[in-house]
């Protein structure tokens, strides 16, 4: 009986997708994706033991990131950059984070940049924060 509800579970992992959702599902996207599941659950498992987290926390922590990506991008697909993409994007977003409105000498000597490039990423990042912010002010999962 216990493994019943273990198995029940592991099969909800807390999405809310309906109990019929999988008859709908393509063949093929039903054949993929429990594995993508379970390798995405690893990665990010892995990335949080690296960063020094205990193992037990770890897998907790994965959990609850794989749980947020499927609350923002569940049943989406979601295209995620790699390489120098990602790197970049990943910079201007720490840029932003990090702009405090009297810093743009650090910012430039930190990431090596022009202060005409830093004053152009912000611009962009104050573009996508704006964006975010109104899609959650009108409930508008779809821009991010």
């Amino acid at each position: 009986m216990t493994s019943h509800k273990h198995k029940v579970d592991n099969l909800d992992l807390g999405f809310g997708i309906p109990a019929d959702a999988l008859d709908y599902l393509d063949p093929e996207i039903l054949k993929k994706w429990p594995q993508g599941l379970s390798d995405m659950l690893t990665v990010v498992e892995n990335a949080h033991i690296r960063a020094g987290d205990e193992p037990k926390v770890a897998r907790s922590r994965a959990f609850a990131a794989v749980r947020a990506i499927s609350s923002f991008a569940g049943g989406r697909s979601l295209y995620v950059p790699q390489g120098r993409q990602l790197d970049r994007a990943l910079r201007d977003r720490e840029i932003w984070e990090r702009h405090t409105g009297d810093n743009i000498p650090q910012l430039v000597e930190d990431y090596d940049l022009t202060e005409a490039q830093i004053y152009s990423i912000l611009g962009e990042q104050r573009k996508l924060a704006r964006a975010r912010m109104q899609s959650d002010l009108f409930g508008d999962s779809t821009n991010g």
